[in-house]
């Protein structure tokens, strides 16, 4: 697998699904959840694979992986001619694949079920924090722009 030399915007977007595991603000995030990172980012392992990857990226064996790691991880799965454009349009994809009515927006029960979906073993108070932080205006609602600003930490 070769590794991609990421550019500022998917560095941006690696750093924005970092910080969303690292609930904490510890700096790392546990080996645990990078398959769903992994997952949200379009790229499903099975657990075999995952292990061996975790294997060679956690160095220390800590369980854990600094955000340098994860970075070196994430690299052999970044597409290399990935444009923001391009991220942009594949997220709204994902967006609209739930925005069955072209609302331009999902209920935050829809997002929580989304995410339920990519790891259910988020517990739900994370799953509430999550939402808080993607639903700034409190509507109740995650329009895409709000759902792009997690995505992208932008």
């Amino acid at each position: 697998m070769e590794k991609t030399e990421l550019s500022k915007d998917q560095l941006k977007v690696l750093k924005a699904s970092f910080d969303a595991f690292d609930k904490d603000k510890t700096g790392s995030i546990p080996t645990d959840v990078v398959g769903t990172i992994l997952e949200l980012l379009g790229h499903t392992l099975s657990e075999e694979e995952l292990e061996d990857v975790i294997d060679e990226y956690d160095e220390d064996e800590s369980g854990q992986l600094e955000f340098n790691e994860f970075v070196q991880l994430a690299s052999n799965y970044v597409e290399p001619e990935e444009d923001y454009d391009a991220l942009r349009k594949e997220l709204r994809e994902v967006f609209m694949m739930y925005d069955k009515e072209a609302k331009g927006f999902i209920p935050v029960d829809s997002f929580k079920q989304i995410l339920r979906e990519l790891d259910g073993a988020v517990p739900e108070e994370e799953l509430d924090d999550i939402v808080d932080e993607i639903d700034a205006d409190g509507s109740g609602t995650v329009d895409f722009e709000e759902f792009m600003e997690v995505m992208t930490g932008e």
